[in-house]
């Protein structure tokens, strides 16, 4: 695959990590990610917090992360928001002034605004849908400012660097959803949904980050060259 630069575009939760082990990432799919980022761009993208990653993927140097469902990008110690000042200033305090009004529980991201286990009553906060957008993460939510996702994440830091390559996208979850449709070749790891390994060019033979640790081998090897047009 010399004749053409690679991006990889990878989730975090159950794609990279394991839920068994709690989301710490293995220290074998941190060497391999550490070892093909020496070569190829790669780039975790994951609905998660810093400060949840720091704990969960010590040691894992990747090229950039984009944090918060694609609303934050920290690359070569900075950081980039992707959302306007009438997000801070006017829409998440109408979000929060209404989640309060229901009781809802929620806490704050350097962005985004999470809801646990609210992923199945989404009915009841569609008056939300008035001032930002809400992604479903199998059971959880999230609320962002409109117009940014995974998806435009992963795009704005391919202006950023200037990237003219291909992008490989690795995902196992609905809000992986935005990162597949960028993508030039979609990977879903063996333990995604059904509705990401229909929408997957691949679909690896192994779970979580063994899934990973798969594709970046055949990436370094040229044997995914054979498997899809990416040139």
């Amino acid at each position: 695959m010399s004749s053409v630069d690679i991006l990889v575009a990878s989730d975090y939760d159950r794609t990279l990590a394991n839920e068994e082990n709690n989301f710490v990432i293995s220290p074998s799919v941190v060497q391999k990610v550490n070892e093909f980022s020496k070569k190829y761009k790669f780039i975790v993208v994951t609905g998660r917090e810093k400060r949840f990653i720091d704990k969960l993927a010590i040691g894992l140097k990747p090229t950039a992360w984009i944090l918060e469902n694609g609303t934050l990008i920290l690359y070569n110690n900075k950081e980039f928001v992707l959302c306007d000042d009438n997000w801070f200033e006017k829409d998440r305090k109408k979000i929060i002034e209404i989640l309060n009004q229901l009781e809802i529980k929620y806490s704050l991201g350097r962005v985004i605004i999470y809801l646990d286990g609210f992923g199945t009553k989404l009915d009841a906060i569609r008056e939300i849908e008035k001032y930002g957008k809400i992604e479903v993460n199998r059971n959880d939510a999230m609320i962002l400012p409109k117009g940014v996702d995974k998806g435009v994440g992963v795009m704005k830091f391919k202006q950023l660097i200037g990237f003219k390559g291909k992008i490989v996208a690795l995902g196992d979850s609905e809000n992986d959803y935005a990162l597949f449709r960028i993508a030039d070749i979609k990977v879903a790891v063996a333990n995604a949904i059904p509705q990401v390994k229909e929408m997957a060019d691949i679909v690896t033979e192994k779970p979580n980050g063994l899934g990973v640790i798969e594709i970046l081998d055949k990436i370094l090897s040229g044997q995914l060259r054979k498997e899809v047009n990416i040139d």
